[in-house]
């Protein structure tokens, strides 16, 4: 008897863990883009960041940059690697709290967010290109799939291009 209930127990747990696993993710459609250049001080180099951007009903919003370097005022070589970063702000980053006390009485602090919860990817210029050329494009990153709007995906297909010199 006491194995059959260890053994339904173990079922169960199984059967739990299957069902969460199986659960659909929650799918946000992104509809913002912006782009930062930042010709590096002393330097030939060039940063330039196309950022995604993705919120949720709950407030909490995601952002998928495209990040590369390259020469300024020139494009991107064919070799060339693009950092694909995801970060997830959720909503109460924008008001940390912190709190001390000492010997009772409270100390007043101004904090402010320090980090993020982030990843990022190092991917060749050509699998972004590849990227860009897609009808459907989704992240599934934090447990959450992040579709490209189609407005973020053309917009992205221009930045590609002047990344590689193909705009005209």
């Amino acid at each position: 008897m006491r194995l059959a209930i260890v053994l339904f127990g173990f079922a169960v747990v199984l059967g739990v863990s299957a069902g969460a696993r199986a659960q659909t993710p929650q799918r946000i459609v992104g509809n913002q883009i912006s782009g930062n250049l930042k010709i590096e001080p002393g330097s030939p180099m060039t940063t330039d960041t196309a950022t995604l951007t993705f919120t949720a009903d709950s407030g909490i919003v995601y952002t998928i940059d495209f990040i590369t370097r390259h020469p300024a005022m020139q494009p991107v070589t064919a070799p060339g690697i693009v950092d694909i970063v995801v970060t997830e702000h959720p909503r109460e980053d924008d008001a940390p709290e912190m709190m001390m006390r000492v010997d009772g009485e409270t100390v007043p602090l101004i904090p402010r967010l320090r980090s993020s919860r982030s990843v990022v990817a190092s991917v060749p210029l050509a699998e972004v290109d590849r990227i860009v050329s897609a009808g459907v494009v989704i992240d599934r990153t934090f447990g959450t799939e992040l579709e490209l709007g189609a407005g973020q995906i053309r917009m992205l297909r221009t930045i590609l291009d002047r990344w590689t010199g193909r705009a005209h």
